[in-house]
């Protein structure tokens, strides 16, 4: 089930989030693109987000959160993350269909991880520019042009973004 994560989900998310990272992205960073992330990461950092122009939405089964979304201002992804041992199940599709109703902009950006490059590619989004890094965090920027038709919620995420 996707849903809005709530206050009390925070701890639960801030897990989940910090555990993909260190995972799959931690490994080739700088401890201050670690320390960086940990700070954007942290429950009090998701908790004061809630408040603001984002929507974090949440993958639950059984109680248990195995992925989350959030959208910045509607037009930003600035965070999509699963479980290391849920991933391949389609959980991150269905956050981005699930986010897809949300977005305010013809385009949805977004700072991705150098190691998700090809999963966003593989689903339409394009790099808008060179490798970066910000704050100890590499990031490659990619933009999506999101399609004008709106889509039935089973349609598979991967038919919502045209290339």
């Amino acid at each position: 089930m996707i849903r809005r994560m709530m206050p009390e989900d925070a701890g639960q998310v801030e897990a989940l989030v910090k555990t993909a990272f260190m995972t799959g992205i931690a490994p080739g960073l700088s401890q201050a693109g670690v320390q960086t992330f940990f700070r954007i990461a942290s429950q009090a950092a998701l908790l004061l987000r809630l408040q603001e122009d984002h929507l974090i939405l949440v993958h639950e089964e059984a109680g248990q959160i195995l992925g989350m979304a959030e959208l910045k201002q509607g037009a930003h992804l600035a965070m999509l993350f699963v479980l290391p041992e849920c991933q391949g199940r389609g959980i991150a599709k269905r956050l981005l269909n699930a986010l897809r109703p949300h977005c305010r902009q013809s385009q949805l950006s977004v700072r991705a991880s150098l190691n998700a490059v090809s999963f966003y590619e593989a689903i339409g989004f394009e790099k808008s520019g060179s490798p970066a890094e910000l704050a100890g965090l590499r990031y490659q920027p990619l933009v999506c042009h999101l399609s004008v038709t709106t889509m039935p919620a089973d349609q598979p995420a991967s038919t919502l973004w045209q290339k």
